[in-house]
């Protein structure tokens, strides 16, 4: 297959993997309403959203189940308290105890250490979403980019109970300010086929959101998030898998070196070179906070980065090497069976992945 087919599967299973126009706009009105819902309960909070719905690199989660739940991000900001007189329990549990003893969200919502989880059933063959609520204060003690450093924030957990420092909404923002000029091209025939295929939604392409349009930079994240859920899977590693922000972080650092017109198998390609690099530097500083997003990892983290980054590699050589089965197994790889299948062209013949289990890291 040439440059340009590979491309084309590539961006049709990651639109596969996406959120539709109908399930963002249900996204929107529901973190507005709890919003809403809590300051009509005297919760003074700033409800925004962050994470992959905001940077426009949304993915269903893996799951065996075609109805897996989309995770939107939200901040819950109250103003008014900071880490040095107020303890996170006093900012977080007015938020957790409102929403779990209410009648409209008592069911639906789930306490956990890091956030509060409203779950919204599934909406036919869309599948549902959750929505991770991180209630959190202003946290201006960040000097990493200060560009970006009063958006950063202390997030109050629990159990145990303490402040966690870190700048979702600054990342989202350093992701999108690389990503504009590429979203820049060919932005209005892409937003025109999003209206098209969404006239009752939109009445015209200034009412598509940027936020619903994909550029090659965002629809090459996608794709690895997929293909890094697809691996880690087939591992038994879920639990190692790179973190998403580890993913955006590289996509955005080869982003600088990388023109306007880039496509997003170009961008795997970048990808691939910057992440081998990390198994010998050991070290992705987050561009927009004072920390390591490595720093957590151990020895069989990096070395299942390397099989995965390998796997990758060898799936896109694959696609290149123009044999119709190799490329649907290569699909298969990157997607898992159902997208991938779909994902390529339909001269394509039913093939069955030969996906070959990679070594496990201790037995290399």
């Amino acid at each position: 297959m040439n440059e340009i087919e590979i491309n084309n599967i590539l961006s049709k299973g990651a639109n596969l993997l996406d959120i539709t126009p109908s399930m963002f706009e249900e996204a929107t009105s529901h973190y507005k309403a709890v919003g809403e819902f809590l300051g009509n309960h005297g919760i003074d909070a700033d409800i925004s959203p962050c994470g992959s719905i905001l940077t426009g690199t949304v993915v269903r989660p893996y799951s065996e189940n075609e109805d897996a739940y989309f995770d939107i991000d939200v901040l819950v900001n109250r103003p008014g308290f900071d880490s040095a007189n107020n303890t996170p329990g006093e900012v977080r549990d007015p938020v957790d105890e409102t929403l779990l003893k209410s009648d409209r969200y008592g069911n639906m919502a789930k306490e956990y250490d890091e956030c509060i989880t409203v779950e919204y059933v599934a909406n036919g063959i869309e599948g549902g979403f959750r929505l991770d609520l991180n209630t959190c204060i202003d946290d201006k003690t960040c000097k990493t980019r200060q560009e970006y450093a009063d958006s950063s924030v202390s997030m109050a957990w629990k159990n145990p109970e303490r402040w966690h420092g870190s700048n979702p909404r600054g990342l989202c923002q350093w992701f999108i300010d690389k990503n504009e000029r590429f979203a820049a091209v060919e932005r209005a025939q892409r937003k025109a086929r999003i209206l098209k295929e969404n006239r009752s939604l939109y009445a015209s392409i200034e009412d598509v959101p940027d936020s619903l349009d994909r550029s090659e930079m965002q629809r090459a994240v996608q794709v690895l998030k997929r293909s890094r859920d697809e691996f880690y899977h087939r591992c038994g590693k879920s639990e190692k898998a790179p973190a998403s922000c580890v993913v955006t972080v590289i996509i955005g650092k080869v982003s600088d070196h990388l023109p306007n017109n880039t496509k997003a198998i170009e961008f795997l390609e970048s990808f691939i070179k910057c992440a081998r690099s990390l198994a010998e530097a050991r070290s992705l500083p987050n561009p927009v906070y004072d920390e390591d997003l490595l720093q957590e990892w151990d020895d069989e983290s990096f070395a299942l980065l390397t099989l995965w980054v390998e796997e990758i590699d060898r799936s896109l050589g694959n696609l290149r090497c123009g044999a119709r089965a190799k490329g649907g197994a290569a699909a298969e790889a990157i997607f898992g069976s159902k997208i991938g299948k779909r994902a390529m062209p339909v001269t394509a013949a039913a093939v069955v992945p030969s996906v070959v289990t990679p070594l496990k890291p201790w037995s290399m």
